[in-house]
């Protein structure tokens, strides 16, 4: 294994982390969206790729990257009106100029009774890809659902607290400190030392104001299948 290679194999593990120990309503939410659908459902991942991050779901991005099964774009998805089972979307919103007209596009498309899993940064430092506009507050990320027609379910708090806390560190050494060889070097430290303090967003997420300080924040969606509660 070369020098190089070493530390990305640490922030691999340190990353995977929060995803262990994010709130059990948001495993929950992601379980009855995604691997609670019946054999042959069409689940869709919005701005999957290239990592899958379940075999039931099918990616779709601008690039035909690895594990990218459909190119188009979230503000005007390849689909007929109604024709998907599940919806999936995380870390992307932040990335959307105009995020309302792709919650509406997922309404589009989804089936009615269809479900919507979405995680979207709240405390995170700024990243592009392609851009990077917002972030949102729990009520600002439940009520664009809302606005759109979804009945949200289920939302609060996703990755925790201490998680928002490190991610900050780490990236304020790599952003300021004067040499590349410091700022990553501190990077990668930072996020290995903390790693162990990560666990103690087991207990934070358990309060009912984690979503204050969390790092992002998930909603638990369903098209409506009566029209009047989506009026």
């Amino acid at each position: 294994m070369t020098s190089q290679a070493l530390p990305k194999r640490w922030l691999a593990g340190i990353t995977a982390l929060p995803a262990s120990l994010r709130h059990p309503q948001a495993h929950a939410a992601f379980k009855a969206t995604v691997l609670d659908q019946p054999e042959g459902a069409f689940c869709l991942s919005i701005g999957g790729g290239p990592s899958l991050v379940h075999s039931r779901l099918r990616n779709l991005n601008l690039l035909p990257f690895a594990n990218v099964h459909v190119v188009g774009t979230a503000y005007a998805l390849p689909f007929v009106s109604s024709s998907i089972h599940a919806i999936y979307c995380e870390a992307v919103l932040e990335h959307l100029e105009r995020p309302e007209l792709a919650v509406a596009e997922m309404h589009r498309v989804l089936r009615l009774g269809g479900q919507l899993f979405a995680s979207t940064p709240f405390l995170q430092p700024y990243h592009g890809y392609p851009d990077h506009f917002q972030n949102f507050t729990l009520n600002g990320h439940v009520r664009l659902f809302e606005r759109a027609g979804f009945h949200v379910a289920a939302a609060g708090a996703c990755v925790g607290p201490v998680f928002a806390l490190v991610d900050h560190l780490s990236n304020f050494w790599r952003e300021c400190l004067p040499t590349r060889l410091l700022s990553r070097g501190a990077y990668y430290l930072t996020r290995l030392v903390a790693s162990p303090c990560l666990l103690v967003d087991r207990f934070l997420l358990r309060r009912s104001n984690s979503h204050m300080l969390a790092s992002s924040t998930f909603v638990h969606c369903f098209k409506p299948q009566d029209t009047q509660l989506a009026a």
